[in-house]
């Protein structure tokens, strides 16, 4: 074999080697990026608006609601219509979290109860301990725009011993449903739809002229938010 040869083989398997040490770097790259690209935990926008139905007692409980949210003021209002034992209970609450109020409002009646909120605000969001379980689009593909993309999550409570399964839009971060158990009350089940962004009516957040403003905040009674949400207990 002459030099030359001896030369060009050698340059052959330099290119060689150079070509399959850049594969297995441009693999490993993508490996990593693959990996990295798996969801994390994410937060709702600030400002929206959205629906939500529940079932909860083996269907006994059932209800449909419509809220405002606010993150930004910490402020929710919170319409809900539900039926337990076929009795229909309407709820309509304004929950001011930094100002430490709530009132219950009944326009029929054009009544308002202010009662001492003992809840601190949580935005809605993924837990950050909670542990990703997939992602399915919902609707289909076939057709663009007809696909929502969405992640799930599963995770613990142990201070309630509850359970839980969150599902969220992966590029908005708006909630779709959630399944929450506890031995206290089982299974609660929960779907959110009709969710737009921004705040439509900023009155939601200012309670009606027939509210009471002025009480002392000793005087009034207190709840929290499960309980003002839960008006049947």
């Amino acid at each position: 074999m002459t030099e030359s040869q001896v030369y060009k083989s050698s340059s052959s398997r330099s290119t060689l080697t150079f070509i399959m040490r850049s594969f297995i770097l441009i693999f490993i790259s993508g490996l990593s990026c693959s990996i990295s690209a798996q969801p994390r935990p994410c937060e709702a926008p600030a400002l929206y608006v959205g629906s939500l139905s529940m079932t909860a007692a083996n269907g006994i409980i059932t209800s449909a609601a419509t809220y405002s949210y606010d993150a930004h003021a910490q402020q929710i209002r919170f319409r809900n219509y539900m039926t337990i034992f076929n009795e229909s209970i309407s709820v309509d609450l304004l929950l001011l979290f930094k100002q430490g109020v709530m009132y219950e409002i009944d326009y029929s009646q054009l009544s308002c109860q202010k009662k001492v909120l003992e809840s601190s605000f949580h935005p809605t969001r993924v837990p950050a301990d909670a542990v990703f379980m997939g992602q399915v689009i919902l609707g289909t593909t076939s057709v663009p725009g007809l696909g929502l993309l969405t992640n799930s999550w599963v995770g613990e409570i142990p201070e309630i011993q509850a359970q839980y399964m969150l599902t969220f839009a992966e590029f908005t971060c708006v909630p779709v449903s959630a399944s929450v158990f506890t031995p206290q009350s089982g299974w609660i089940t929960m779907s959110f739809y009709n969710h737009l962004l921004g705040v439509q009516n900023p009155q939601d957040f200012i309670p009606p002229f027939f509210c009471p403003t002025a009480a002392q905040e000793e005087n009034l009674p207190k709840t929290n938010f499960l309980k003002a949400i839960r008006a049947f207990q």
